[in-house]
């Protein structure tokens, strides 16, 4: 029963509508047709098909065009997400852990691409809770006892060394990485493994000056 006045009520006010808009546009729509049906000669129909013409090669230009400007935007943007994946792939193989072997305690850092990564620095962290928003120690423009400062790390593992004053805390040991991939893009992997991009190296975004202590890496 509900859905039969709902039928109801909507053909009527269908009825409603088409009345009102006859009402409204009538005149001009009888207006319009008797002009169309107007008899006309045959020098005004060849003007007009010219006419009909010209508009239609316009509107078919007007499409082509809007074709090919969406086009190129929808290759451009593939072009960008393609070059972003093919940066974060190579950006995800540069990995950086702490291993203990008794001893010491090391930074191991692994670059599993075939091609090295420039502007590299290594620092040891700290981390009070996870996930982590940032380094834990505050950088500034000095390489630190406890950071390694490369400025080509090759393909394969590397370890660094970490001063043992640096462990005497009850917070978790961690390393953090900044690198420069081989297309220039700019990466900092956080302690809990995170990869952010960045806009410049960690040379220029922390100022750092030289003369500095080059690192050369030690192989693992």
């Amino acid at each position: 029963m509900d859905k039969r006045l709902a039928r109801l009520r909507a053909g009527a006010f269908g009825v409603l509508g088409a009345a009102g808009f006859l009402l409204l546009f009538g005149p001009l729509l009888a207006k319009a047709w008797g002009w169309t049906t107007r008899a006309r000669s045959p020098e005004w129909w060849g003007a007009a098909g010219q006419w009909a013409g010209a508009v239609g090669t316009v509107l078919a230009v007007a499409v082509a065009l809007w074709i090919a400007i969406r086009d190129g935007r929808v290759a451009r943007a593939d072009r960008r997400q393609r070059d972003r994946r093919e940066r974060q792939e190579q950006a995800s193989k540069v990995t950086a852990w702490i291993e203990r072997d008794g001893r010491r305690t090391c930074m191991v850092v692994s670059n599993a691409n075939a091609e090295a990564v420039n502007h590299v620095v290594v620092s040891f962290d700290l981390v009070r809770s996870l996930p982590m928003t940032g380094s834990t120690l505050h950088r500034g423009p000095e390489i630190e006892d406890d950071e390694y400062l490369f400025a080509v790390l090759p393909p394969g593992k590397w370890r660094m060394a970490v001063p043992e004053t640096r462990l005497d805390t009850d917070l978790t040991p961690g390393v953090m990485i900044a690198f420069s991939d081989s297309r220039n893009g700019h990466w900092l992997r956080l302690t809990d493994g995170a990869l952010i991009e960045k806009d410049q190296n960690v040379v220029g975004r922390r100022k750092i000056r030289f003369p500095q202590r080059i690192s050369v890496p030690e192989s693992y």
